[in-house]
């Protein structure tokens, strides 16, 4: 049984984004509970509007901090670039730990055929 989950937001909604943090939260407290040897990989993927909230700002610093914290507990965050360029994002902007990929599908794709589950809050 695979452990490793993908987190998957693409809507510029604050709620959806807390939710998935919280999502991810309960999982890593949840992976805490199980017998020792019992490893997971958590990938939060943003596409769409969603990676509007990636970026340095004021208005979303409670949100970078956040997820700071979840990445200093290892979860990767992932961007996709397709979307970055969309909006006109540069990486030089993006929070600390938050990495773009080619594009949002495909690694949704790429995770899912390497076993991870799919959860979209």
């Amino acid at each position: 049984m695979s452990l490793n989950v993908v987190f998957h937001v693409d809507l510029r909604e604050k709620q959806c984004l807390n939710i998935a943090f919280d999502n991810v939260t309960n999982y890593m407290n949840y992976l805490e509970t199980i017998p020792e040897g019992k490893e997971a990989s958590l990938v939060l993927l943003a596409n769409g509007p969603a990676v509007n909230f990636f970026v340095k700002s004021e208005e979303n610093s409670e949100l970078e901090q956040r997820c700071a914290g979840l990445i200093a507990k290892g979860l990767s965050v992932r961007l996709c670039s397709n979307a970055l360029r969309k909006f006109g994002i540069a990486e030089d902007t993006l929070w600390s730990g938050c990495r773009p990929v080619p594009g949002g599908i495909p690694e949704l794709v790429s995770l899912q055929n390497e076993g991870y589950c799919y959860i979209k809050p």
